[in-house]
């Protein structure tokens, strides 16, 4: 059973190397949008609790993490002003393709749209399974900068 639940400071950082370690191998394939070291990795996973603690979200199955998400309930977008914002979705490997990924998705969009209408995100632009994803949760493509889509859902 896949259980989903938000991390107080202390788990956050009991867990923070196998947080790394599944960030790490998840994105072995996609390395053009990942950090790769280590050291950057970690202060990306800590400036991702940090923006906003309440919506960072594990995804445990057996007592072992095995994927998360990241966000922040109040950012700023040019275009559409103050809005949810999802930066991070990571699922270890071996649990890809198994609905983790939508499980973490379907909780955060839960959680951020109490606040907002409009939750947006960046995918790489050759990310087409990410991209598909998004898609299929209600996510369009609304702009590009450089090698990054911009989507966004609206209510």
């Amino acid at each position: 059973m896949i259980e989903i639940h938000s991390l107080s400071l202390d788990e956050f950082k009991q867990n923070l190397e196998n947080l790394i370690k599944i960030y790490l191998n998840a994105y072995k394939d996609l390395k053009a949008y990942a950090y790769t070291h280590r050291r950057d990795v970690k202060s990306y996973l800590k400036w991702l609790y940090k923006s906003d603690p309440e919506s960072f979200f594990i995804a445990i199955s057996d007592k072992k993490i095995i994927g998360f998400v990241a966000g922040t309930r109040f950012w700023w977008d040019k275009t559409y002003g103050e809005i949810g914002e999802v930066h991070e979705i990571v699922v270890d490997k071996p649990y890809q393709g198994k609905g983790i990924g939508k499980m973490l998705m379907e909780r955060i969009l839960f959680f951020l749209q109490k606040y907002h209408d409009t939750i947006g995100l960046w995918v790489g632009e050759k990310n087409q399974r990410a991209i598909a994803f998004y898609q299929h949760l209600g996510f369009n493509i609304v702009g590009q900068v450089g090698r990054w889509l911009r989507m966004i859902k609206e209510k």
